[in-house]
Parts: C-alpha cells; structure tokens; sequence
C-alpha cells in the first residue's frame, strides 16, 4: 500500500468532508500522519485545550504509535478553516486556476480575486453549515449535486433555498 506524500492537496473531498466533522464534533484543528493510505491518512483532531483525538484513515478512533506525529511522520497542523478552504477548491470549479492567459492580464490586480475567493468560502462555509444542519431531511445522494447547488447560491440563492431547488429539480418529478 502506498503512503500518502503530506500534501494536502492530494486529499479528496469526500475524505476531507469527514475529517471536518470529525473536527466539528472533537476539536478546532487537525494534524496528519503519514501512516494510512493514499486514499486518507491517520489524523488526530486538536481541540483548544491542546487535548488529541487520533482516528486511522476510516475515521475510526485509533491508539497512536510514539512518533506516529512526529518528525518526518506528520504534516502541519491545520485549523477548521483552512480543511474547509480546501474543500471549497475541490467544489467549486470557479476557484480553480485561469489560465494562463487570464492570469497575465489579471496580475496587477490581487484584490479582485481575495475579494472573489473570500465570496466563494462563505459560500461553501454556508453551503457546508446549511448541509449539516438539515443533513438528516436532505436525500442521501445530495452531495451529488454540489457544484449545481454552489452555482445557485453564486447567483444569489441562500443556502436553503439553493437546496430546496437541488431537492426539487433533482428529485420531484
């Protein structure tokens, strides 16, 4: 089985998505290991008491080794935040690079793009708390439909009624 590499960017969303609520539920930061899989590595979630949770690559709580988040063995520490941040690049196909060309004619101006990646995270941040909130009422399959509810909610919709349309094109007949 092949280790993970440490980047984080390498995560999927669907991995990183548990791994929040794991966060949610334990605490505000998280650490990985380099011991799991490349599909997920181990973690241990860090609440504000400097307390740790460790959970292996199946989001199941698990006993650490002595240097399992050690030296070359662990990544940075991450906050909520920054996990959230990076699913919001893994949902959302406007935030990923432009090309080029785009970029060229763009550089001199960053404060248009923080301001737009900025309006994307609270966004997905909404999009995120509205789902998991309602996660019991919504139909098992909605994060199927992510990228059509992130593009609802782009051109204005709240979260709730971004869902509720998700709900009803998706799934009313």
């Amino acid at each position: 089985m092949k280790r993970w590499n440490g980047d984080i960017t390498k995560l999927s969303e669907s991995y990183l998505n548990c791994v929040i609520e794991k966060m949610l539920a334990y605490g505000d930061s998280v650490q990985f290991s380099t011991s799991g899989s490349t599909d997920g590595p181990n973690f241990q979630v860090i609440n504000s008491a400097g307390k740790k949770i460790a959970f292996d690559s199946d989001y199941l709580l698990t006993q650490t080794r002595d240097d399992e988040f050690t030296g070359k063995n662990s990544a940075v520490v991450y906050s909520l935040d920054q996990v959230k941040a990076r699913v919001i690049t893994l949902t959302s196909p406007a935030v990923k690079p432009a090309p080029k060309k785009s970029r060229r004619v763009a550089s001199g101006s960053t404060r248009g793009s923080s301001a737009l990646t900025k309006a994307k995270e609270q966004i997905a941040i909404q999009k995120y708390e509205y789902y998991k909130t309602n996660r019991a009422a919504l139909p098992t399959d909605i994060r199927d439909h992510s990228e059509e509810i992130t593009r609802m909610m782009e051109s204005g919709m709240t979260a709730e009624t971004a869902f509720n349309e998700a709900v009803k094109l998706c799934y009313v007949h």
